[in-house]
């Protein structure tokens, strides 16, 4: 279950004046059509996580909204903001839109992050890409930061007595994850180095459109870790076994049935690939039954860590009758083919 299109919180009640600072007013205003003209306060949400609680505050850098009109899909203005000032009590201000029904996107954390959005005539070509870099494909070996994404559609702002106030409440979500992938090797003289694999993610989402959705052109992507390093595990009777922990940052993961997100883990001495398996499966296999009403797909956006940890019977092969540990949950594997 995605953000609902459509979801608006709005307050129009002169007592919030004391709490926000945007207001309709014709005294602010000299030109002819400031009768038609009001500021609208907007505020961003985001509590589309595993806790249900608005994390916005604490996550969130930097915003930048997108306005459009709703009938033809033109491009009206954009508004941005940044800094630590973007509290639990901050509001944005649209200056002087004229009283009508608008469209709002908002692609949140642009600032410190690896994305950028392209500056559109219309809604339909807002894109947000990762600024990939260039080798036999596109590929990005870099921390990618944290990005955010709320729409709302027919965004109704009016006229109102002045001294009261409208408040638009953006719902967001949360665009990227972390994953953490651990090699540990099950015997007590094999050593795993880092330097010995090479870990990588392949998937068609290195680009996402107006919708947050994967459009009809997809970008394909390899995400490489971004930190790869060693250590050591030991158990109660002080046997010690070495492992190896790499780092990525994915865009959003989606529930598809084909052109799934494939994790690969290459070993660079022998030339070969010793893994490769579909990520998104086997996260969502420990989704788990507290969260069964969630469909795949909220489960996926809700969720933004993960881990998972392959058993190594050697320096050059995983022990698929291990199986695979993913956020904690042991998951044992019926049969190889994968």
């Amino acid at each position: 279950m995605r953000m609902k299109k459509g979801m608006i919180i709005v307050l129009t009640v002169a007592v919030l004046t004391g709490l926000f600072s945007a207001s309709c007013s014709r005294l602010i205003y000299d030109d002819a059509d400031a009768g038609n003209i009001c500021e609208i306060a907007v505020r961003f949400k985001y509590e589309y996580n595993m806790k249900y609680a608005d994390a916005f505050a604490n996550e969130v850098n930097s915003v930048t909204l997108y306005v459009f009109d709703p009938q033809t899909g033109a491009f009206v203005t954009k508004v941005s903001d940044a800094g630590a000032h973007l509290d639990e009590h901050y509001t944005m201000t649209l200056p002087q839109l004229k009283e009508g029904t608008y469209d709002l996107i908002a692609w949140c954390g642009l600032v410190d992050s690896k994305f950028v959005v392209n500056d559109p005539a219309s809604k339909e070509e807002l894109l947000c890409q990762i600024t990939a870099k260039t080798k036999s494909d596109k590929y990005v070996n870099e921390h990618l930061g944290s990005l955010y994404y709320g729409y709302v559609e027919n965004a109704k702002l009016e006229k109102l007595a002045p001294g009261s106030e409208k408040i638009v409440v953006i719902p967001l979500i949360k665009n990227t994850n972390s994953v953490r992938v651990m090699l540990q090797t099950l015997n007590v003289g094999t050593t795993l180095l880092p330097e010995d694999y090479e870990f990588y993610v392949e998937d068609i989402n290195g680009l996402v459109n107006w919708r947050d959705e994967i459009p009809s052109g997809p970008m394909s992507l390899e995400y490489y870790a971004w930190d790869k390093k060693s250590g050591t595990v030991e158990y109660s009777d002080g046997t010690t076994l070495t492992a190896v922990v790499a780092e990525f940052t994915l865009n959003r993961l989606f529930n598809r049935i084909t052109d799934k997100t494939r994790l690969k883990v290459v070993d660079k001495v022998i030339d070969k690939t010793v893994i490769d398996v579909p990520i998104v499966d086997y996260f969502l296999l420990v989704k788990g039954n507290y969260n069964r009403k969630m469909t795949d797909q909220e489960y996926l956006d809700r969720q933004d860590d993960y881990q998972i940890a392959f058993f190594m019977d050697n320096r050059h092969g995983w022990d698929i009758s291990a199986g695979i540990f993913v956020n904690s949950w042991h998951v044992v594997l019926q049969n190889s083919n994968l």
